[in-house]
């Protein structure tokens, strides 16, 4: 069962994503500066992933 929220804690699906960004890209800049990924791996992963829909 679903919970109910109140408008003032709700969020919109923007937001969401956008917060959802921003903590992917800092994951990978603290990878990538700690020099255990490359940016060209992640864009990899991500192409492989998209197509093995």
């Amino acid at each position: 069962m679903t919970e109910q929220v109140d408008k003032e804690q709700a969020v919109t699906i923007e937001e969401l994503v956008v917060s959802h960004s921003y903590e992917m890209l800092a994951l990978i800049t603290v990878l990538e500066n700690k020099g255990i990924l490359s940016r060209s791996e992640i864009i990899s992963v991500i192409n492989e992933l998209k197509n093995s829909k």
